[in-house]
């Protein structure tokens, strides 16, 4: 009889060596090195941003992770997560962020909660003067719509069926999924996100239930006639 201890210690031996082979990956490989073209396809941001945004969250994030990740590899495979809208074995195996699932799962956790405490205030709907006007030109020019300033949209975002209340989840294209309502500026900055809702509620309903439509009822209460808000 072949005693199961071989078995255990033949799997041990092939999880020691999976983890040290990514963990040699991390070091040779360094996202940043793609051409801007393919971090943009990956990451969906530009390297610049991704450099920005790094540099912001970096004081507060822990600059290594006990298994020895970085500030960069952490943001990269949280954005690679985020970008691709697969769930967490796809990233751990990516051969741009190789990590294990477990660590994937730390790492996602801990950056996700960095980034909303940290960037949430450079999310605002106020526009100075001059973003409005060029807002106002790049619209008018793409559409012939006089005063649009910002545009809206509703994207779902796949999610495994919730226990409680999974039909408010289920939407119209047959899948589980957060409505998640963004509106951007003319340059595709995200002005504001609301991803409160579940994916059967409708772009409209999430808007009007909005504080952002608060927002907008108010600058046309106060007279600003040249803000509008393209849907």
């Amino acid at each position: 009889m072949i005693s199961s201890t071989f078995f255990i210690n033949d799997v041990e031996a092939d999880a020691i060596d999976l983890a040290k082979h990514r963990r040699k990956l991390r070091k040779e490989i360094n996202p940043l090195h793609l051409s801007e073209i393919a971090f943009r396809k990956n990451f969906r941001i530009s390297k610049k941003l991704f450099i920005q945004i790094r540099d912001k969250i970096a004081p507060h994030i822990g600059p290594h992770h006990p298994r020895g990740l970085s500030v960069s590899e952490k943001l990269a495979a949280t954005l690679k997560f985020l970008a691709q809208g697969s769930y967490q074995l796809g990233v751990g195996n990516d051969f741009t962020v190789p990590m294990a699932q477990s660590t994937f799962s730390e790492t996602l956790n801990e950056t996700l909660r960095t980034l909303e405490q940290h960037l949430k205030p450079y999310i605002t709907l106020e526009m100075s003067v001059r973003e409005k006007e060029e807002a106002r030109r790049f619209f008018y020019d793409k559409s012939g719509i006089p005063g649009i300033t910002m545009a809206v949209d509703g994207t779902h975002i796949r999610i495994v069926a919730p226990k409680e209340n999974p039909v408010m989840y289920f939407n119209r294209k047959g899948f589980y999924s957060l409505n998640a309502l963004m509106i951007c500026d003319n340059n595709s900055i995200i002005r504001y996100v609301n991803a409160r809702y579940g994916g059967s509620n409708h772009d409209a309903f999430i808007l009007n239930s909005s504080p952002a439509m608060d927002y907008f009822d108010a600058q046309w209460r106060n007279g600003e006639r040249l803000s509008k808000l393209l849907g």
